[in-house]
């Protein structure tokens, strides 16, 4: 029952793993890192190894800790793409620029260096934020050849 159960769940993770690596290919402006995506996963695993939780001797186990580890490596990058959003995140990973409906834009102060905070609000009043190691002026350009005509872009500063 244990190797059905991980051949299903290693197959299901490669293909998440695949789809994830794809929508990171077709990403044209970088967002920033994140780390928390990374840590997550390996806190977890260290958490479960340590307090006996965790099986690792299973072949199986091991190819699921390395699929679990790799699609957390993955979500950690997100951006802006031509046709879509990519988002961090296990739920979502993709959003059309069409369902974008406000964007609020952040500005980190001049002795910050270049950083700027996306704020993209959706037509269901979801937000989604996304930090970028670029200027705002940089993110605005992007996002006025991409969004529908009429989408809000507010820009603000820090402080």
């Amino acid at each position: 029952m244990d190797t059905l159960f991980y051949l299903v769940a290693d197959t299901l993770l490669a293909a998440y793993a695949g789809y994830s690596w794809y929508s990171q290919a077709t990403v044209i402006l970088r967002a920033r890192w994140r780390m928390t995506a990374v840590v997550m996963p390996i806190l977890l695993v260290w958490l479960g190894a340590s307090w006996g939780y965790l099986e690792l001797g299973t072949p199986g186990f091991i190819v699921f800790l390395a699929l679990f580890i790799l699609t957390g490596i993955l979500e950690a990058t997100s951006g802006f793409a031509d046709k879509r959003v990519i988002l961090s995140g296990y739920f979502r990973r993709t959003l059309k620029y069409s369902e974008i409906s406000q964007v609020i834009l952040t500005a980190a102060p001049p002795e910050v260096g270049d950083l700027s905070i996306a704020a993209l609000e959706t037509s269901r009043h979801q937000i989604y934020y996304l930090r970028f190691n670029k200027q705002v002026s940089d993110v605005v350009s992007f996002l006025m050849q991409r969004l529908e005509r009429g989408v809000n872009i507010d820009v603000r500063k820090m402080g």
